[in-house]
């Protein structure tokens, strides 16, 4: 199968991910990313220009891609969320490339506009205009639906041993967090860092977090990111892996939810039903309520490291069936079902 993805995003990327699965499976995949060009472009790049004129310059942008995107050979193309086109892009592609399934995979919510930088109005009104749309949220696909998608397909995040390779366990942290800073996060890492018990803890938090209140979440901060490797040696040196999710991600899971065992780590999480069906708690990680319930849980936890160290061996068997080559059969099992039902 001939394989065209549109990117957004770099080599850590969740179609970077993909792409190299397809590539394992033995499909032929183009990656095209258009993202360099429109930020090559000065209005831009002007800030007040862009916040004035985005649509306008996107379109314009739009005109001059078409050709060149069209004129892949391609049974399938894999839309990375699509911030950089408007619905009318994907509409004209289908008029041109009517044999081509045309699939969108969004790793955030396109019906509540969060963040500029995560989500705009013309990718909700885009989700119509695909004939396959994935979500890795089970409660996001009913809504999905009802905003006009044609189909929808709930695949969840999984672990790209390629990005985050398993690495030597110990040696590191009582606690770790790698991600960066949001108010929700820093709120939750506050009431660990400050509750006395923390006190005896060594913890560390990784990431981009330029202003911090407490002096105690202060000191555990080690400034930059860490990706890949990096993160991957990181995250399996501590005995337990935080995981905090965004707002949006609450309820469901996110990316580190997978990463964490991949990388050889234990993670140490807000509990959700979508995390435990894969990683049972007590069995393959360690759940907490919310930021009151967690330095308890956390004790507890540390208190038992056999215990620990038996539960990070289960994570690592469970994720090794959770890969993208399997999410990557799923997803094109959901888009041949897509081709049936329009041959039919």
């Amino acid at each position: 199968m001939k394989i065209l993805i549109l990117s957004h995003g770099d080599a850590a990327a969740l179609e970077a991910s993909y792409g190299r699965a397809f590539a394992a499976l033995g499909h032929e995949v183009t990656v095209l990313n258009p993202m360099p060009r429109l930020e090559a472009d000065p209005m831009w790049r002007h800030r007040a220009a862009r916040r004035l004129f985005e649509r306008a310059i996107l379109a314009r942008h739009n005109a001059a891609w078409f050709d060149e995107v069209a004129a892949v050979p391609a049974d399938l193309t894999f839309v990375a969320k699509g911030t950089w086109a408007l619905p009318g892009f994907w509409r004209r592609y289908k008029a041109a490339r009517p044999g081509t399934v045309l699939v969108c995979i969004n790793a955030d919510d396109p019906l509540t506009t969060y963040s500029r930088g995560a989500n705009r109005r013309w990718i909700t009104e885009s989700i119509g205009t695909f004939d396959l749309y994935s979500t890795y949220k089970s409660a996001l696909v009913a809504p999905l639906l009802r905003a006009g998608a044609r189909r929808v397909v709930r695949i969840p995040f999984a672990w790209d041993p390629d990005l985050h390779p398993p690495s030597p366990a110990g040696g590191g942290p009582d606690l770790v967090f790698v991600g960066n800073a949001d108010a929700h996060r820093e709120a939750f890492l506050t009431a660990i860092v400050d509750h006395p018990a923390a006190a005896a803890w060594r913890i560390e938090v990784h990431g981009l977090w330029p202003r911090v209140a407490s002096p105690a979440l202060r000191a555990a901060i080690r400034p930059g990111q860490l990706t890949g490797a990096a993160m991957a040696r990181c995250v399996a040196s501590a005995r337990l892996a935080l995981n905090i999710m965004r707002r949006q991600n609450e309820g469901a899971h996110n990316m580190r939810t997978f990463e964490t065992a991949g990388c050889g780590g234990l993670m140490a999480s807000q509990y959700s039903a979508e995390q435990h069906a894969v990683f049972p708690a007590g069995e393959a990680a360690v759940y907490f309520a919310d930021a009151g319930e967690a330095v308890a849980v956390l004790a507890a936890a540390l208190a038992e490291p056999e215990r620990l160290a038996v539960m990070r061996v289960r994570a690592g068997a469970i994720v090794a069936q959770h890969t993208y080559v399997a999410r990557a059969r799923q997803l094109l099992a959901a888009a041949e079902g897509v081709t049936l039902k329009a041959a039919a």
